[in-house]
């Protein structure tokens, strides 16, 4: 297979990404959307039902409302067609690990649309951590919080933490065995918009997610008109520093250690911040990023880094065990959640 069929399923606003990804790419995709006039207003073939669309296509980008993944993500599968669904892959994990059941009995190609994972300073800062340029890591942290509306389909946690709560394990290239939360409903709307989620993993890392839509923001938000974010994250080993912005496309880096100095004090030796020279990248470019390789994996069969099982599952898990320990009060570990 040269180039596969594509199938989007989910006019919104970021399906509508995709599309301009997909022309970055030099490539359309057929059209279908539950609300006909969002699948017209594209300008693209719009497919007459889910079934007939499934029926014309080799693999289907899925970015329909979270709480329809389940139901559509499986009707893909079941019809023997290749699966991109974006984030959140679902709202459990139960729900993520019986999805990547059902893909690999299936036989199918499945990923998951982890925008961050094809980030070129993300990329540059996992490159970094895996070749010891930080040495022994000890902090991580991340803001995806800012001022923007209140999505109807899900809170903090799906909608903005999940983001981080797969990149930091995948910068770290490890899982957090421990997960303290804190959520709040600050707009009494019966959803979470704001969550702080701890995390404590097995190397003695320490991790830290803030995320919510009822905080100050700090730049223009590059996929929601009118919104306010900050999109950040932080690294700290013992031999180096970093502070992303993604919002603002910056990378600085601070080389060194801590030393003994006089009276028992330890004295912090860095060089001056460096301004990494990492490509900036637009959320078109990015998103054409993820859809490039799951198109190369389609064509090539083979699996995708970002499959359902550590893109999907693993995630949804860390989010599970935020809600557990938000309900309860206390520390969960990871290992109680299925």
């Amino acid at each position: 297979m040269e180039r596969p069929g594509l199938l989007l399923i989910g006019c919104g606003a970021f399906g509508r990404v995709h599309l301009a990804a997909l022309k970055r790419l030099g490539m359309a995709a057929t059209v279908f959307d539950a609300d006909r006039g969002l699948a017209a207003a594209t300008g693209e073939a719009v497919a007459e039902s889910l079934e007939a669309g499934l029926a014309a296509c080799d693999a289907a980008i899925v970015a329909t409302p979270v709480p329809t993944h389940v139901a559509v993500a499986g009707a893909v599968l079941r019809a023997g067609r290749d699966l991109f669904l974006e984030k959140p892959a679902t709202e459990t994990a139960a729900e993520a690990a019986a999805l990547a059941d059902l893909a690999e009995a299936q036989g199918r190609i499945a990923q998951v649309g982890l925008y961050f994972r094809f980030h070129p300073k993300a990329i540059a800062l996992r490159r970094m951590v895996a070749a010891g340029d930080f040495g022994r890591l000890h902090y991580l942290a991340a803001r995806f919080s800012g001022l923007k509306r209140a999505r109807g389909d899900s809170g903090a946690l799906l909608n903005d933490a999940v983001h981080f709560a797969d990149l930091l394990p995948w910068i770290a290239g490890e899982a957090p065995s421990r997960i303290f939360a804190t959520t709040a409903d600050p707009l009494g709307r019966g959803r979470e918009d704001l969550a702080v989620i701890q995390m404590t993993f097995p190397s003695g890392l320490a991790g830290l997610i803030e995320a919510g839509c009822v905080l100050p923001g700090r730049w223009p938000d590059a996929v929601v008109p009118g919104a306010e974010t900050r999109k950040e994250i932080v690294v700290a080993g013992h031999d180096a520093l970093a502070e992303v912005d993604f919002a603002a496309e910056t990378f600085a880096l601070r080389r060194g250690a801590h030393a003994p100095g006089a009276n028992g004090a330890w004295l912090p030796q860095h060089a001056a911040r460096e301004d990494a020279a990492i490509p900036a990248a637009d959320p078109v470019e990015v998103v054409a990023a993820e859809l490039a390789a799951f198109i190369e994996a389609v064509r090539t069969r083979r699996a995708p880094e970002a499959g359902l099982r550590s893109g999907a599952v693993a995630p949804a898990r860390i989010l599970d065990a935020a809600r557990l320990s938000a309900a309860e009060g206390r520390v969960v570990a990871l290992e109680e959640i299925a």
